[in-house]
């Protein structure tokens, strides 16, 4: 994970060509049977969870959830393609299946935001284990796609940035859920936002979009971002704990988001 990478794909990763590629026959087709199969697993999730929600709650579930989820997966799948490019691979790889399923599995987490509230008010314990049961399995699967695509060889400028990029959209998803419940304040969309933020702010400062060296702290104030918010996510984080534990993973955050724009504004190319 690389939460302040802005450049080029192949500087996402270190590695790679400098432009992208036409993606071979091979690998379109393999990337579209994966996109296929996520899609189908996507939307036999969405409706169990449809099934789950109007049990536990007694309501009907939101068309918002419908939309939120297949929104986000048709923005994830569109972007993916486009991406294939970048990918130096005849073959899509082990580790960018469990990835794209990883995206699936975020989009289907995006689809719970209109209810984050209500299962709050309601205290619906089961559903919110399930939320965070879900969102810890997606954290686990972000150190599988890495090993996979060290053990099979097909490690790309594509898979990296792909693996990035649904680390960001899983913070954000689980920030805003937790912003909507109500249980810690805004601030909680510092831990989901910033990383967009650093890409608007690259697009009007030149030195944001050099590349960064490689970082164990960098990878271990993600973890900690994420192992963050789901605890806060989970039934057994309560306030004051919770805002406790969200200050504190935002200012490490913080911090490490400063150390890097520091580092690339003192070695920007003279």
């Amino acid at each position: 994970m690389n939460h302040a990478s802005v450049t080029a794909p192949e500087e996402a990763s270190g590695q790679g060509p400098n432009t992208a590629a036409t993606p071979g026959t091979q690998l379109r087709r393999q990337a579209l049977i994966c996109f296929s199969l996520a899609t189908v697993v996507l939307l036999a999730a969405m409706a169990s969870m449809q099934i789950l929600v109007s049990e536990a709650l007694g309501t009907v579930p939101s068309v918002k959830m419908f939309l939120l989820s297949c929104g986000m997966w048709a923005a994830i799948t569109a972007l993916s393609w486009r991406g294939l490019g970048w990918h130096e691979h005849a073959v899509f790889g082990p580790a960018n299946i469990v990835t794209m399923f990883r995206a699936a599995g975020t989009a289907l987490l995006a689809g719970s935001l209109p209810l984050a509230e209500q299962l709050l008010n309601q205290q619906s314990t089961q559903l919110l284990w399930l939320a965070t049961a879900f969102a810890i399995v997606l954290l686990a699967l972000d150190g599988v796609d890495g090993y996979l695509a060290r053990i099979s060889g097909i490690a790309s400028v594509f898979g990296a940035r792909l693996d990035m990029e649904i680390d960001a959209l899983l913070a954000l998803v689980i920030s805003v859920f937790i912003w909507l419940s109500g249980e810690v304040g805004m601030w909680i969309l510092g831990l989901g936002i910033m990383r967009y933020v650093f890409l608007l702010a690259a697009l009007q400062a030149a030195p944001l979009r050099g590349k960064l060296y490689p970082s164990w702290r960098r990878k271990t104030v993600c973890v900690i971002q994420l192992a963050t918010l789901c605890a806060i996510l989970s039934p057994v984080v309560e306030p004051p704990l919770s805002a406790v534990l969200g200050q504190t993973a935002l200012v490490l955050l913080s911090m490490s988001f400063a150390r890097d724009v520091l580092w690339l504004y003192q070695h920007q190319p003279r």
